[in-house]
């Protein structure tokens, strides 16, 4: 028996490992080549799991579907995730002009846009680095205030760059 009620090894556990593998590896392009690399990525989530189960609360078997099948569709939602991500062009085609070679006013945007957040007030000067480094959310969180008191701050910030004749850069 093993030390633990919930054991990927246990045969009842694996089974279920097993078919969970074989029902998601169908929904990939190459299902023979993915089936034992999904069968063991699902009984990792089920031993980085198995430390939250709890013998008074629940039947082991019950448990360990849970989390198959919960890791299971994390793992169907970061594929699907993966397709739709595109990496960024890294230039121009071959052949193709560069876009902003045409227009050297846009070359020179950095030193603008660095001399109209230099101007902002502080507070709004920490809106426009945060909002540089990370996301609407990330950046309330960091200043401690509501994201409509921080999209407030960015309208601000939108009409400073309006007055610095930058509203196309925005």
């Amino acid at each position: 028996m093993p030390d633990h009620p919930i054991d990927p090894s246990d045969p009842t556990l694996a089974a279920v490992i097993r078919r969970k593998a074989a029902r998601l590896a169908r929904r990939v392009p190459d299902p023979a080549a993915d089936r034992d690399d999904l069968a063991q990525d699902l009984a990792a989530a089920l031993l980085a799991r198995r430390p939250k189960f709890d013998p008074a609360r629940g039947d082991p078997g019950a448990f360990a579907h849970a989390v198959v099948g919960t890791a299971a569709a994390d793992i169907r939602r970061g594929r699907a995730a993966a397709k739709r991500a595109r990496p960024a062009p890294a230039g121009p085609p071959e052949g193709c002009p560069d876009p902003r070679a045409a227009d050297p006013a846009a070359t020179d945007l950095a030193p603008d846009v660095a001399a109209a957040v230099a101007r902002l007030p502080d507070d709004l000067r920490a809106v426009a680095d945060l909002l540089a480094a990370t996301t609407v959310a990330g950046a309330a969180r960091a200043l401690g205030i509501s994201r409509a008191t921080l999209y407030r701050r960015v309208a601000e910030v939108r009409a400073a760059f309006e007055r610095a004749g930058l509203r196309d850069y925005l």
